[in-house]
């Protein structure tokens, strides 16, 4: 018991501390904290496995998964740019030398992983989803991102990069939307 009661200052001492680097930055749109039932999965983003800006590859534990951002749609490869929104994303991980948090949220009908995924930064963790939006490398998908934890931050970030006209914002109406474009490019 007396070891207990010398150690509890320092129980304290760390508790305020880790409040104290834990504060959220106030200028920035608040992730959400996933619920307790959602596991996130620290994974490496597999070399060249970025397909384009909502779609690649993982490793985690030795398994590979196929990942689809949960909540935003990118521009198609062959639609304005999509090869833009690819190489943004690729910048992304790449600062973040390939390392990501992974929290899946669910699977589409292609057996993919829809996850919302987080980069670490020296500033914290960072939604690339958020980062997408706001860099106007792709659209908040809403039709498909009900089960998203931080759908309301993809709100904000798209208005974000709307209201700068960036990326895609900057054609009329923010150009085709990557939906409407593979509907009528179906074969």
């Amino acid at each position: 018991m007396q070891k207990f009661l010398n150690a509890l200052p320092l129980l304290a001492i760390a508790v305020l501390v880790w409040f104290h680097f834990h504060q959220p930055n106030s200028d920035k749109p608040k992730l959400a904290k996933p619920p307790s039932q959602t596991e996130s999965r620290r994974c490496q983003v597999v070399e060249g496995s970025i397909y384009d800006g909502d779609t690649f590859r993982v490793r985690c534990d030795n398994q590979e998964q196929k990942i689809r951002l949960c909540g935003i749609d990118a521009p198609e490869a062959k639609q304005p740019l999509g090869i833009e929104s690819r190489n943004y994303l690729r910048s992304l991980v790449a600062q973040a030398k390939g390392q990501v948090i992974v929290i899946e949220m669910d699977r589409d009908k292609y057996g993919r992983s829809v996850a919302e995924v987080l980069l670490e930064s020296p500033s914290g963790e960072q939604s690339v989803q958020e980062e997408m939006l706001k860099a106007g490398m792709a659209y908040h998908y809403k039709q498909y991102s009900s089960n998203c934890h931080n759908r309301d931050v993809f709100d904000i970030a798209e208005e974000m990069g709307r209201s700068q006209q960036r990326g895609v914002w900057g054609f009329p109406n923010g150009g085709e939307r990557p939906w409407d474009y593979r509907k009528q490019n179906q074969s």
